[in-house]
């Protein structure tokens, strides 16, 4: 397994995989290849950058995950988490953990201090809202009905560095 950073050979087998990925819609996808395609064509102008997850198999390499981030307007240290995916078939193995990390490591080396992240409360994001808290992420808050009657929008925090 190794992390680099986002490649535009990458855009097809990523956007393959988002639409794997049960909990994403189909308005979810554009938006997440939207932020890709920022990552790939200019990530300064932009804000978005990603790091892409390879694994090997028999027969070469894949792509079997990804993370998306970029600074959040305004703030200082701060960095918000868009999105982070990895293919059903490798999950449960320590790879978004390692995508984390990995960000985390980055962020701290850039002088970054806090990242941020949203997700959904709806009971299909209860593996993923506790990914987040046993990766130390706190919610910090939690905004009722904010996707859709019965969804709300929980929004978790992290200080990665000192202030």
């Amino acid at each position: 397994m190794k992390i680099r950073t986002i490649e535009a050979a990458d855009r097809a087998p990523l956007q393959a995989l988002l639409q794997r990925i049960e909990n994403f819609t189909a308005e979810e996808v554009e938006v997440a290849l939207e932020l890709i395609d920022g990552a790939i064509s200019d990530p300064a102008t932009t804000g978005y950058f990603a790091n892409v997850l390879v694994v090997a198999e028999e027969q070469g390499e894949r792509v079997a995950g990804y993370i998306c981030w970029g600074p959040t307007p305004m703030t200082a240290r701060t960095f918000d988490l868009y999105w982070i995916a990895v293919d059903a078939s490798v999950r449960g193995k320590g790879l978004g953990r390692a995508l984390i990390l990995d960000l985390e490591q980055l962020l701290r080396a850039e002088g970054g201090a806090n990242l941020r992240l949203e997700t959904s409360s709806k009971e299909s994001y209860g593996k993923t809202l506790q990914f987040y808290l046993d990766l130390g992420y706190e919610v910090s808050a939690n905004l009722a009905d904010f996707y859709a009657p019965g969804d709300a929008l929980i929004i978790l925090y992290k200080q990665i560095a000192p202030a």
